[in-house]
Formats: structure tokens, sequence, C-alpha cells
């Protein structure tokens, strides 16, 4: 792996962690989500200063170029993040839905009440 790309790691992923370290002490972050993203910058930074790992592991994939692997490792997380988030998506919008549905049911209810005159 070039100099240059090592130097882009480590820059890239300080710079990232410290603005998701921001974005917690403002509270507009969730800490949950925030353990990914300081994870996947760690695992940057591991890439950057420790060049070997990522050597070894291209080689033992059969990766022709270092570059390509950090790459392919870095689409891969970001795969799994948004499956994650996806997931996430889903599970809320059925929760808003049930929701709308007996807030609904509720109001007719109310209205029901109301027209009978008791």
């Amino acid at each position: 792996m070039t100099t240059g790309m090592r130097v882009f790691l480590i820059i890239g992923s300080v710079l990232s962690c410290a603005y998701v370290l921001r974005k917690i002490r403002k509270s507009k972050m969730k800490t949950e989500n925030s353990l990914f993203w300081i994870f996947f910058s760690g695992v940057l930074v591991l890439l950057g200063l420790f060049p070997g790992i990522a050597d070894w592991f291209a080689g033992l994939l059969g990766v022709q170029s270092t570059v390509n692997l950090v790459y392919l490792v870095i689409i891969f997380l970001l795969v799994i993040k948004i499956f994650l988030q996806d997931q996430k998506m889903a599970q809320n919008e059925a929760r808003v839905t049930y929701l709308t549905q007996t807030y609904a049911i509720d109001r007719d209810g109310e209205k029901t009440d109301e027209g009978t005159g008791d």
C-alpha cells in the first residue's frame, strides 16, 4: 500500500471519528449508531498504520492489489450498515402503521360514543 493511501486512511478515519464524537457530545447522534462509525474508523486506522495486515489478507484472499482489498472491506462494511438501517426502517414503518391504525380506531370509537347521546 502506498504511503499516500496510508496517510489518507489515517487522516480520513481520525477526522471521521472526531466528527462522530462531536455529534455524540452535542446529542445529535445515538451512541448505538456511533459505535459502528467508531469501529469503522478504527479498522481504517489499523489498515493505515499496519499495512502488512492488509497485504497479508490480500495475499490470503488472492486479491492482486492491497488497495483493492481496502476498498472491498470499506464497501462490505457499508453494505452491512445499509442492510441494518433498512431493517430498522422496516420495523419503524410497521410501528407507524400499527400506531396509525390504533389511533384511527380509537378516534372512531370516540366519535361513535359522542353520537349516541349517552
